[in-house]
C-alpha cells in the first residue's frame, strides 16, 4: 500500500470535509485478476501468472507450458456527504446534504509470463516476468460553498488520478512436490496529481488553481515458500519488503501552501507485509476451490526524518470460493476486510463475485466487487470539520469490475 504522501491543502482544510483516506495513501487494487477479486480478493494465493508476481513459490505448482495473462477493471466510486443542521438555539434539527461525488476511473491490472518445464533447464526451475498496478489514485470532490445563511458564496473542486506501476522478475525452485520456495524483485514507479480550484460567486475574489505532480519510485522485494502436505491442501507463507519509495514533487498554478511532508526531493518509508495462505481442494464434482489468506503490514512503525507518521499496523482477512458448474461455467464468490492504518472507522468490507468461461484454449474470467463505508468525520483525528465538534457523516460505496484473459501453451 502506497502511504502518506499527497496533496491536501492546508486552505483546503480550512473550507472543506474531511476527505477519505484513498487521497493520500491510495486505493489498493489488491487483486490482479478477475479470478482473485471474484473470490474475495484472494490475490496472494491465485496460482496464475498474475498471481505469480506477488506469490514467486506458486511457480512449484503452476501448469507446465508457457502461460500468459493480462487484466484491466473499471471501478465507480460514490461519496455521500451530510452535515449537521442546527437552530438559533445550537440545537440539532436534522441534517443537511452538502456534497455528493461519484466517478468512474478506468485501470489496468497488468501483464504477466510464467515459464516452467523449458527444454535445457533443470525441472526444478521456474521463471515469472510481467508488470501490475499494486494501487490506483483516483478522487473527485465538488461542493457548493455556502455562509451561515446557506447562501452559495463559491464552489470547489478537487481531483486527484495516477497509478503506481511495478515491474517484476520471479525464479522459483522446486526441490520436490511438496516444498517449493521463490523470489522476486520490482521496480516501482508512477505518478499523482491532485488539482485543486476554487470559484468564487463574489468576481471581486480571485479564484484559486493549484496543481501538485509527485513522480514516484522505488524497489520492491519478495520471498515465499509453499508447502503441499496433501495433494489436496497447500499453504504458503511470504515477506514484502519495499525500499524506501522516492518522491519528486512539482508544483504550478496559484501559489498556496501544500499540507505534505515536504515540498522538495524526499524518501519515504514503505511497510513491511507478511502474508500467510492456503488452497484446499474438497474433491467434489464441482471441482470446488476454496481460498483464505492473511496480511500483516507494519505501517505503525514508519517514520519521516525521525519522526514516526501516525499510522497503526493494518491487517486484513480474504476467502473465496469456487465451484465449477455441470456443463457451464465456473462461479466464484468471497469476503474481504482490511483495518485501515489510519482508523478503524476507515475499515473496508467487500463482497465479491465473479464468473469463469472457456473459449477454445483461453480463459475469460469476470470479477466484481462491491464495498460499502459509512464514517463520522469526528471519529478521526486529524480531519478537520465545518464547525469545531461538528459531526459530518460520509457515506461512501465503492464498486470495482475486472475482466482478464489467460492461456497456457505447451512447449
Amino acid at each position: 500500500m502506497s502511504i502518506i504522501a499527497a496533496g491536501i491543502v492546508s486552505l483546503l482544510m480550512t473550507v472543506s470535509a474531511g476527505l477519505p483516506e484513498v487521497m493520500w495513501l491510495g486505493d489498493p487494487v489488491g487483486s490482479s485478476s478477475a479470478v482473485s477479486l471474484g473470490m474475495g480478493g484472494c490475490g496472494f494465493m491465485e496460482v496464475s501468472a498474475l498471481g505469480i508476481l506477488e506469490n514467486p513459490a506458486l511457480l512449484g505448482i503452476a501448469d507446465h507450458g508457457l502461460q500468459v495473462e493480462f487484466s484491466a477493471g473499471m471501478d465507480f466510486f460514490v461519496e455521500k456527504r451530510t452535515r449537521r443542521v442546527y437552530d438559533q438555539f445550537e440545537s440539532s434539527i436534522g441534517e443537511s446534504e452538502i456534497a455528493f461525488n461519484k466517478g468512474i476511473d478506468f485501470f489496468p491490472g497488468g501483464a504477466a509470463v510464467a515459464v516452467r518445464g523449458i527444454d535445457g533447464f533443470p525441472e526444478s526451475l521456474a521463471f515469472a516476468a510481467g508488470w501490475r498496478v499494486p494501487a490506483i489514485y483516483g478522487y473527485g470532490y465538488e461542493r457548493t460553498v455556502r455562509d451561515a445563511a446557506y447562501v452559495k458564496i463559491g464552489e470547489e473542486k478537487l481531483d486527484i488520478s495516477g497509478l503506481n506501476n511495478e515491474f517484476n522478475l520471479v525464479v522459483s525452485f522446486i526441490p520436490s512436490d511438496v516444498f517449493s520456495f521463490g523470489l522476486a524483485g520490482g521496480y516501482v514507479t508512477g505518478s499523482r496529481d491532485v488539482t485543486w480550484e476554487v470559484l468564487h460567486v463574489d468576481p471581486t475574489l480571485d479564484s484559486t488553481r493549484a496543481h501538485r505532480r509527485e513522480s514516484l519510485s522505488g524497489i520492491v522485494t519478495r520471498g515465499s515458500i509453499l508447502f503441499v502436505p496433501d495433494r489436496r491442501v497447500f499453504v504458503s507463507a511470504a515477506l514484502e519488503y519495499p525500499m524506501s519509495l522516492s518522491v519528486s514533487p512539482e508544483t504550478d498554478g496559484d501559489s498556496v501552501t501544500w499540507n505534505v511532508l515536504s515540498e522538495t526531493d524526499y524518501d519515504l518509508d514503505m511497510p513491511m507485509t507478511l502474508r500467510l495462505g492456503s488452497i484446499y481442494i474438497p474433491g467434489n464434482r464441482l471441482r470446488s476451490r476454496v481460498i483464505g489468506e492473511f496480511y500483516w503490514s507494519s505501517d505503525g512503525s514508519l517514520e519521516f526524518e525521525g519522526e514516526n507518521l501516525g499510522l497503526k499496523n493494518s491487517w486484513g482477512i480474504n476467502a473465496g470460493v469456487e465451484n465449477t458448474l455441470p456443463g457451464g461455467p465456473v462461479a466464484r464468490f468471497g469476503f474481504g476486510y482490511n483495518r485501515s492504518p489510519v482508523s478503524s472507522a476507515l475499515d473496508r468490507m467487500s463482497f465479491t463475485a465473479g464468473m469463469g468461461f472457456n473459449i477454445g484454449e483461453w480463459n475469460l474470467d469476470l470479477g466484481a466487487s462491491f464495498s460499502p463505508n459509512r464514517w463520522r468525520q469526528t471519529e478521526i483525528a486529524g480531519l478537520p470539520s465545518f464547525v469545531s465538534g461538528d459531526s459530518l457523516t460520509v457515506e461512501e460505496t465503492d464498486t470495482r469490475v475486472m475482466f482478464s484473459i489467460s492461456r497456457v501453451f505447451d512447449l
